[in-house]
């Protein structure tokens, strides 16, 4: 059975735990989560997760977690993470994302500022780390594993399975209490605190209520319900960035469930297309450096081999030219009737070859049903965009903060216009101040910081809305698109303003750079420290035969995957390295204006580090400590 979300949600569903009893009175038995555990695939049905919510929830009353209190989640990725959110909800806690790449510095001031009782951990060595420095965090009374097999002391140390187990033995002794206080929640009951990726020397949350979360994680949905698109109960997320990431934890955990769909969850990053070809995810939110790195990949098998390099190049080619065709004379697209169905002529049939050759390709490797791609987080590339979209893939481009618990614009399928995103999604107003800057307010949006007075102070107007730091622009139909971070945008000694945003994406588009700092301010042009792709690198040195240190490579997981995180100087000074360099700036440049282009560039020998502070745990640079740490290198360029 197919039931619109709209059918799901009345007057009366203002709370969490409403919301999911709402979809499971109405899907029960159907599969919630899909998982890998010990080398097979696990289905959780509705019934089976809310079950074990609910006796999670029971325990956690157990142990003397009170309505109001803050209970942490430091773990990466997982269908255990959510019981654990979830089951904090419950208990009328409130549930504080933490990164789990944080340090103990970080951790330490997150826990302290949020007054965490109950801390919910990943393996045994998260244990074992944060034991260390328990004595640092006053409040935390309780650290839990999310490790299945794992056993605590039966005191202040659990295992996320005991837990469960604790709460169905005492069913009969505290269901009551568990029903009184699910009865006590309302809409505007504290549900969730997520923290933006800013500096712990200003500590920057924003506390959700209940209804907060809801309307956040269904505005979309009806956003595509007016725009041609309805998502139904048959939905299946395939949970990939950080659930601790806002976007991630509204757009692809939370709203699938509320309307009935199945979260997958990939075993591994390095597992992900083996692991997607069983999940089959129909929807998924991205970030625009993972659209760029799919569409690379793809590329790098294309081109393997002379036969796929001609296929390739064409079905590129095509892609560009069917979007073009399909668009009307205001730039718009109908993205809910399939390509093949609007095109005519020998165009359709260079794209029905293409399809067969290329695109249906890509698309199985995805799972065969990838309908939405939410990308979001930064600026996606609109060549990349264009080639993507004219493949078939619907990249829906996202705005949002963490402020406004996610995404509060996102591109409308039936009116769909490149590089601009619709107009603010149901419930939220836009206004546009002078300089270009957007502000915001509306459902799911915070009037104020958690216990941050200081934040307030020049964020929020007296009359209710939020400043974003957003330079956008808004056109005639009220489509906006993003320029750049108030703060990022570069102004060079002749006075020419400068977009961050773009030239980076550019860059992220391109297979040989990592990572980049664009820097200018000031300055008579354009600079960039460049991150090479030193695996890429290494492997196109290996290929032609030209020598190279291999004592000075330096190995790390990044993101799940085992990567170079730095060479040795002589990889970076070579000069192959250094003219294929120049030619991918030289390529960046033709699609940027004169004075946007970037004049000189340094190469760094290793990756920017979350751990050195020139990173976000979003992976944002921190132009500040680059500019300090670097500065005798920029300073070479000008």
């Amino acid at each position: 059975m197919s039931i619109s979300m709209l059918d799901l949600f009345g007057e009366k569903v203002n709370t969490i735990p409403r919301a999911l009893h709402n979809t499971q009175m109405n899907f029960g038995n159907r599969r919630a989560n899909l998982f890998k555990e010990n080398g097979k695939w696990r289905i959780i049905t509705y019934n089976e997760l809310l079950t074990g919510v609910e006796n999670l929830a029971i325990a956690l009353i157990k142990l003397g977690i009170n309505t109001g209190d803050f209970v942490g989640i430091k773990a990466s990725n997982s269908a255990r993470w959510t019981w654990a959110d979830l089951g904090s909800v419950y208990a009328g806690a409130v549930s504080v994302s933490i990164y789990p790449s944080l340090s103990q510095v970080d951790t330490t001031a997150v826990a302290n500022h949020s007054g965490i009782k109950l801390l919910f951990v990943e393996d045994r060595q998260a244990i074992q780390d944060i034991s260390g420095y328990r004595a640092d965090i006053p409040s935390l009374k309780y650290l839990v594993c999310l490790e299945k097999s794992f056993r605590g002391n039966g005191k202040d140390i659990f295992g996320l399975g005991e837990l469960i187990g604790m709460g169905a033995e005492s069913h009969q002794e505290l269901h009551a209490e568990l029903k009184a206080r699910l009865k006590a929640l309302q809409g505007d009951s504290p549900a969730m605190l997520v923290y933006t990726s800013g500096s712990v020397d200003n500590l920057k949350a924003a506390l959700f209520s209940h209804q907060d979360i809801l309307d956040a994680a269904t505005r979309v949905y009806r956003h595509f319900n007016n725009y041609g698109q309805i998502e139904n109960s048959e939905i299946v997320s395939l949970v990939f960035l950080p659930i601790s990431h806002i976007m991630e934890k509204i757009h692809g955990y939370l709203g699938p469930l509320f309307i009935g769909g199945t979260l997958g969850f990939i075993s591994s990053p390095e597992n992900i297309l083996m692991d997607v070809s069983t999940i089959r995810p129909t929807w998924v939110t991205w970030v625009p450096r993972m659209a760029s790195t799919l569409f690379l990949g793809f590329q790098k098998a294309f081109m393997a081999t002379k036969d796929g390099r001609i296929a390739w190049e064409k079905a590129v080619d095509v892609a560009i030219r069917a979007t073009q065709a399909l668009e009307d004379e205001k730039g718009f697209i109908d993205l809910t009737t399939p390509i093949e169905e609007q095109l005519q002529g020998s165009l359709r049939e260079e794209w029905l070859d293409s399809y067969h050759n290329v695109y249906w390709r890509m698309h199985h490797a995805l799972g065969g049903r990838l309908q939405t791609m939410i990308v979001g987080g930064a600026y996606m590339d609109t060549d990349l965009q264009r080639k993507l979209v004219g493949m078939g893939f619907n990249i829906m481009l996202g705005y949002g903060l963490t402020e406004s618990a996610a995404g509060i614009a996102v591109s409308c399928p039936n009116k769909y216009k490149m590089d601009w995103i619709s107009p603010p999604a149901p419930g939220v107003e836009f206004r546009q101040e002078e300089d270009g800057e957007l502000l915001i307010r509306g459902q799911g949006i915070i009037k104020q910081y958690f216990r941050n007075k200081d934040a307030d102070a020049g964020t929020f107007t007296p009359d209710g809305w939020f400043k974003t730091g957003d330079i956008v622009e808004i056109d005639d139909d009220s489509y906006m698109r993003i320029v750049d971070r108030k703060k990022l945008m570069i102004v060079l000694d002749n006075g020419k303003n400068v977009a961050q945003a773009r030239i980076e994406a550019l860059c992220a588009s391109s297979g040989l750079i990592d990572q980049v700092a664009i820097v200018g301010q000031d300055k008579e042009y354009i600079g960039a420290l460049i991150v090479p792709n030193f695996d890429f690198i290494i492997r196109v040195l290996r290929n032609h035969g030209i020598p190279y240190d291999e004592c000075g490579l330096q190995y790390a997981e990044v993101d799940g995957i085992y990567r170079c995180i730095e060479v040795g100087d002589d990889i970076i000074n070579n000069d192959f390295v250094k003219m294929a360099m120049q030619d991918q700036i030289d390529m960046i440049n033709a699609k940027l204006k004169n004075y946007e282009s970037i004049r000189a560039f340094r190469l760094l020998n290793h990756r920017f580090s979350e751990e050195n502070g020139e990173i976000t745990p979003s992976q944002k640079t921190r132009i500040k400590v680059i500019l300090e740490k670097y500065k005798d290198l920029i300073d070479e360029m000008y």
